[in-house]
């Protein structure tokens, strides 16, 4: 058991749950792939349509694309792209699929007896300062600040507990504030199964438009999805 690991998927996931509905799993996403006819791993239009417009716009598009998809920096000079964690497949435009994942951020996903749920994490806005009117004013809020600077500085020289994560010792695990990005009902599910998309399992979700969802999840054990596939169909 890692201490820094996050509070469970499913622990997070039930706040967020009907009354009427039960949760069969629930798991931590990431990035979203592509493997869409005419789109691009990542969900782009394809550089051979991209062409078409012009190789300068091509160029900047596929640029732009790159830096916003690819990783931090790995410390050797350059930056590693992801392994997505969900792949969206099909073969045509306004697939349900496509929609369902694109743009809704994810970052955990859930599926209950009713539908599937998208959870994203709320990031909390940074508060705004208020700017001092006087200059005794500014004084105050200095002498304030240096007060409030000496007695954290104190608290961290004092404070010996042991940190995992976002974790600390003596305190309850951080508890992260999710939201509802976006939600499939069953009845759009034509079915589930575990298929493989090159070396890589993953649970397959099947719409009814034809479209489809490879979850992977970041898992490389099989016997994995078979136990996802078990309790999708209420038998684990």
């Amino acid at each position: 058991m890692n201490l820094a690991d996050p509070l469970g998927a499913a622990t997070q996931a039930r706040p967020h749950l009907r009354a009427d509905e039960r949760l069969l799993w629930a798991a931590y996403g990431g990035v979203v792939g592509y493997a869409v006819r005419g789109l691009d791993e990542f969900g782009q239009p394809a550089k051979s349509l991209l062409r078409k417009v012009g190789s300068g716009v091509a160029g900047f598009a596929g640029g732009v694309v790159d830096a916003a998809l690819s990783s931090e920096d790995s410390g050797s000079g350059g930056s590693v792209p992801q392994e997505p964690s969900v792949v969206v497949f099909g073969d045509r435009t306004g697939m349900a699929a496509e929609g369902l994942a694109r743009g809704s951020r994810a970052s955990l996903w859930a599926l209950t007896s009713t539908r599937l749920v998208l959870l994203r994490v709320v990031v909390a806005p940074e508060p705004v300062e208020e700017p001092e009117k006087s200059l005794l004013g500014k004084a105050m809020g200095f002498g304030r600040g240096m007060a409030k600077f000496g007695k954290d500085v104190a608290e961290i020289v004092t404070d010996r507990r042991k940190t995992y994560g976002a974790n600390r010792e003596g305190e309850p695990v951080a508890v992260r504030e999710f939201e509802v990005a976006a939600s499939l009902p069953r009845e759009q599910i034509a079915g589930f199964a575990v298929a493989s998309r090159g070396r890589e399992p993953g649970l397959r979700m099947l719409l009814v438009d034809g479209s489809g969802l490879d979850l992977r999840f970041g898992v490389a054990e099989p016997e994995a999805f078979d136990w996802l596939l078990a309790r999708t169909n209420g038998a684990a």
